[in-house]
Parts: C-alpha cells; sequence; structure tokens
C-alpha cells in the first residue's frame, strides 16, 4: 500500500512473509513555508513504529533516501535497526543525486529548509552490526564515517564479519582513508561486488593508491569478482592495482570518471600482464586522448571499454557526473 508522506513512509508491502519498505527523510506539512520538513528523527520514529507493528517480520528491501540532502545524520535510524534487529536482505540509504549539483555554496541560516549545503553522515560499522544479514547495502551521502580518528595513530577496528553481504556500494563525495582502512582489515567472504566512490581522496585526506594495498592484498576479499573504483588517484593507482594479489582474481574491473591521462593508459598497457584475466576494464569518463584510448583497446580486443573521456584544457579534472541513487540500486 501507498502511504502519505507526512509519516515519512513512501511505500510499503507487508502482504507476504518479507515486506518492503521505502522511507524518506521528508514529511510533508501544513504551515511550513515549503511544504517539507527534513526530520531524521521523526522518520526513525516512523521505522521504529512498523518494526514494533510487525515483530519478526523480514524485509527483502529496506530503503530510507532524501532527495533534499541537509546537515544531518543517519545515526537514529540505524540506532532503531540496531535495537530490532530485523533480517533486512537489501538496504539502501543517503541522497536520491550524487554527489548534487549545486549544494555547498553556502550555509544556510535554517538548515531545515535549505538544500544548498549538505554534510548527510552514515556511521558504516554501526550499520553492519545492527543488520548482520544483509546481502547487499548501498549508501550514498557524503559523510561515510566509523568511530575513529583518522589522525590517531592506531588503525581503525574492522568491520565485523558480514557472512552473507554479496554487493556493497559506498559512494562518498571524499572517502574517510579510516573507511579504506577498516574494510581492508575486515573479512568479507561472500562478497562478489565492491563499488567504493573515494571521491576526492587525494585532495580532501591526502590519500595515496598505498592506502588500497590491505584492501589488493587482503585475505577479507576472496570471492571478489567486480572492482569498481571513482576516485581523484592518478596512474600510481594502476601499478598499486597490478602489484596487488586482488586483481588476479577479478573478472570486472571500473576505473571511471577519474583522472587517468595518456600516461595512465600507457602504464596499464606496459602492465597488461596483470590484468590479463579480466574479462572486462572499463575507464569512461577519464581524460585519455583519442590515440591512447585507441592503443589501449588494441592491447585487449572487446575487454577494454574507454567510453567517453573528457578532455580538460588544464589537464585532467576530477569531476564525476550526477548519478541517481537508483542507478546503484536497480543492479
Amino acid at each position: 500500500m501507498n502511504s502519505a508522506a507526512c509519516d515519512h513512509v513512501l511505500y510499503v508491502d507487508d502482504r507476504g512473509s518479507d515486506a518492503e519498505l521505502h522511507l524518506t527523510l521528508e514529511c510533508g506539512r501544513r504551515g511550513l513555508v515549503n511544504g517539507h520538513e527534513v526530520n531524521e528523527e521523526h522518520c526513525a520514529a516512523a521505522l521504529d513504529g512498523w518494526l514494533r507493528a510487525n515483530p519478526g517480520k523480514a524485509l527483502s528491501e529496506l530503503l530510507v533516501t532524501t532527495s533534499r540532502v541537509h546537515h544531518g545524520s543517519l545515526s537514529s535510524v540505524v540506532d532503531v535497526l540496531a535495537a530490532h534487529r530485523p533480517e533486512v536482505g537489501r538496504l539502501g540509504v543517503g541522497a536520491l543525486t550524487f554527489p548534487g549539483s549545486g549544494r555547498g555554496d553556502h550555509i544556510p541560516e535554517d538548515m531545515a529548509r535549505d538544500g544548498s549545503s549538505w554534510r548527510l553522515s552514515v556511521p558504516l560499522e554501526a550499520m553492519l552490526r545492527a543488520v548482520p544479514s544483509l546481502r547487499e547495502l548501498v549508501v550514498q551521502c557524503n559523510d561515510i564515517s566509523v568511530p575513529h580518528d583518522v589522525f590517531g595513530d592506531e588503525p581503525p577496528p574492522p568491520f565485523r564479519e558480514m557472512a552473507h553481504l554479496r554487493r556493497l556500494v559506498l559512494r562518498d563525495e571524499a572517502m574517510n582513508p579510516a573507511v579504506v582502512s577498516a574494510l581492508g582489515t575486515s573479512a568479507f567472504p561472500r562478497l562478489e561486488s565492491l563499488e567504493l566512490w573515494l571521491g576526492r581522496y587525494e585532495y580532501g585526506w591526502g590519500g595515496s593508491a598505498r592506502d588500497l594495498d590491505p584492501l589488493l592484498n587482503g585475505p577479507g576479499f576472496e570471492g571478489l569478482r567486480r572492482l569498481t573504483l571513482v576516485s581523484d588517484l592518478d596512474g600510481a593507482l594502476v601499478d598499486q592495482l597490478a602489484d596487488g594479489a586482488l586483481v588476479g582474481r577479478l573478472e570486472f574491473l571500473g576505473l571511471l570518471f577519474g583522472v587517468l591521462d595518456a600516461s595512465g593508459a600507457s602504464r596499464l598497457r606496459e602492465r597488461w600482464s596483470a590484468f590479463g584475466g579480466l574479462r572486462g576494464l572499463d575507464v569512461t569518463g577519464n581524460a585519455i586522448p583519442a590515440g591512447a584510448a585507441r592503443a589501449l583497446q588494441e592491447a585487449a580486443p572487446g575487454v577494454v571499454r574507454v567510453g567517453s573521456q573528457r578532455m580538460w584544457l588544464d589537464g585532467p579534472r576530477f569531476a564525476p557526473p550526477s548519478v541517481s541513487f537508483f542507478d546503484a540500486w536497480g543492479k
């Protein structure tokens, strides 16, 4: 059945043995200037109410999204999940559009009524602990957090082992290196597909391709067959991938919307022996000139997809296109 947006529930189908539940951080209320309010606490209350009314019912699909992202956190929603620990198959949280054109230009006086400046946080470790039954998780925000100060002396603890997780999509504007470190030391024995939008990883955090070494060489990803990376890391990423143990097990590698240029494409060709087991390599959206793109395709006919490349007068620039949440969710 469909439900009015005032209770933050967009859609619920609980007629079978399991259920689908779609919630939004927005609700429509009379008397507001723009007719909408973003309130994660009220959204969490709606989720809590449904879980109390349906004890023991499995959720095949749970979405908590927002079209007008504001300064806020999904912590209250995660707290509800932790309190009930429901069985959830697919979980998606975050912004409907990402990175979010036009946002971040200024800080409004009333955060609840202006979507131009946003900082949407998702506590990843707490979420994984709250729903250990997950088979698929999609997060799309600009502050994926872990309980660790990245500038501290101790490395972040690994996430708990996710025995059922098969697909993980984490899209962040500038991913905290602590998240990358925690992933690299964690165990995801059944994970088949991993998509990481590191975003402005180097610019925002001083991150480097070397930070991926635990992930590319650790024992926790033995089942991984598809890896997609979107970041501002340059051609050094090619060597880090080629030297890692993971690439030999991959069937598909996506290096999308990044800053690979002619030298990066040349390095891929030179190190192709490490990538030769791939059935697909997609470098769409980088800054590889036409000649270098053709040479790369000729090195592995039918394997390399170059798509459209973007040329900048002042050199490669990291500027990924805006994507839909459902671009990730529908796959």
